[in-house]
């Protein structure tokens, strides 16, 4: 796995919703992991889509701007701009 930041994966499937409001489109599947909060950013990734393998885990590092558009197949992960992509993940990663 690369050791730059930041990390992407596929093109934005765009929806209407995020987190725990997409569960209707992931039966079955996790739509939130508040427990990742603070994991290594790589650790988190692979856990994330582990668990959804219909998400791909995006890591940038913390201060990047990025559009309000709500992606239904990207769980955003920010992790400390000098520790990226190893460090702590810094939000709580949610599907949108």
């Amino acid at each position: 796995m690369s050791n730059r930041c930041p990390i992407l994966g596929p093109r934005c499937e765009l929806c209407n919703c995020s987190g725990s409001g997409c569960q209707s489109q992931f039966p079955g599947l996790k739509v939130e992991w508040p427990t990742l909060k603070g994991v290594s950013g790589l650790q988190a990734k692979a856990t994330i889509e582990s668990d959804n393998p219909r998400v791909t885990a995006f890591i940038y590092r913390e201060g990047v701007y990025l559009p309000s558009n709500n992606c239904c197949n990207r769980v955003v992960l920010y992790v400390r701009a000098d520790d990226c992509p190893n460090g702590p993940v810094l939000n709580r990663p949610i599907v949108g």
